[in-house]
């Protein structure tokens, strides 16, 4: 059966993307001294099984954690070889012709760390709430593979949020894309956002009583997930 959501509810969600995204941008200011600029391109939504044809084919960059609170479910972010060389350029300001070294990994998986605590954290703060979450997984792997693994435990009637986004280094040429995949667990996400309420006039409240949402689907494999998760 498939995930409905109020189509009233469609604002909401983008403006929850959206603080996102600007926490983001926040983010890569505090923590890592990049002055940039996050633009979300575009925003849709895939079933679970579409996940792999989104992103594409080949070999490509990924960084994926559970979240351990309403909504619960997946978040992961993918980018391609030649954005994961511009990122570790960017943050150690040395050159990755000659391959990645020990120092070029450790800066992606910052970076990697910055961008996915910062949509969250974006996205908490805009509902008042906390959404506690790991490390994120780091991985280079064909998207087919990176699609299975990151959805062993997701239920195959969960909503997909799919997010094209542009970080763009300010005073640089640098500018690198990335795609996000927001996959909640369906009766947490459902629920959390029935009950939010915002002031549509006055833009000026989002709140939600994330205590009172349950995970309903993903919270007998917790253990599962975390097996796998530390045997990668």
């Amino acid at each position: 059966m498939p995930l409905l959501i109020d189509i009233r509810k469609l604002t909401l969600i983008t403006r929850l993307i959206q603080d996102g995204a600007e926490q983001v941008a926040d983010s890569l200011a505090t923590l890592a001294g990049v002055d940039a600029a996050v633009e979300i391109k575009s925003l849709s939504f895939v079933q679970p099984e579409d996940i792999a044809t989104e992103m594409g084919g080949g070999n490509i960059y990924s960084a994926r954690v559970r979240l351990t609170e309403p909504p619960y479910g997946v978040f992961l972010m993918t980018f391609e070889t030649e954005t994961a060389a511009e990122i570790a350029e960017l943050m150690t300001g040395s050159s990755v012709d000659d391959g990645f070294t020990q120092l070029h990994e450790s800066a992606l998986q910052e970076m990697c760390n910055i961008l996915t605590s910062g949509f969250i954290d974006g996205i908490a703060n805009t509902l008042n709430a906390t959404i506690n979450m790991g490390t994120p997984t780091v991985v280079q792997d064909d998207a087919a593979e990176i699609a299975d693994k990151a959805l062993s435990h997701v239920r195959r009637d969960s909503l997909t949020i799919v997010l094209d986004s542009l970080v763009d280094i300010k005073e640089s040429d640098v500018a690198f894309s990335l795609r996000i995949f927001l996959i909640p667990d369906p009766g947490s996400f459902v629920h959390l956002i029935d009950q939010l309420d915002y002031d549509t006039d006055r833009e000026t409240h989002i709140s939600a009583d994330t205590d009172a949402v349950k995970e309903l689907d993903m919270s007998g494999d917790a253990d599962a997930l975390d097996a796998f998760d530390s045997s990668e």
